[in-house]
């Protein structure tokens, strides 16, 4: 299976952390995301941007053999009963973390429908 460039991103960003670079928590997240989501929206929906940020981050498909290796794909409701989050909410906070450069998305043909799909980057990715 050949691997696509955001799969590729994901791998190199995960092998420099596990080679010595710091883990994206708490520094990353708290000391540099944190306040400036903070400054730019507001602290709830700075909150809850990190919120799904961690959640993603925790159901990410591990299984390197699998074309979603890296994703995560948790539904709306599945995320809004698990966070708490308004489902309402939902799709504008991943466009924040987006244009913020720490996620990706993607939506992929499912079943007859799309399938939303989110991918955590352990740094900040300029340009996104």
């Amino acid at each position: 299976m050949e691997l696509s460039k955001e799969q590729l991103e994901s791998i190199r960003q995960k092998e420099r952390v596990l080679q010595g670079g710091y883990a994206p928590i708490p520094h990353f997240i708290y000391r540099e995301l944190l306040p400036e989501l903070k400054a730019k929206y507001d602290g709830q929906k700075a909150r809850d941007c990190l919120t799904l940020y961690m959640y993603v981050h925790a159901y990410v498909n591990g299984q390197s053999e699998q074309q979603a290796y890296l994703w995560a794909f948790p539904n709306v409701i599945q995320i809004a009963e698990d966070t708490g989050i308004h489902k309402d909410r939902i799709k504008g906070l991943f466009d924040i973390l987006v244009s913020e450069g720490v996620m990706i998305t993607r939506k992929i043909p499912w079943y007859g429908h799309t399938k939303k799909m989110y991918m955590p980057l352990y740094e900040r990715k300029y340009g996104a």
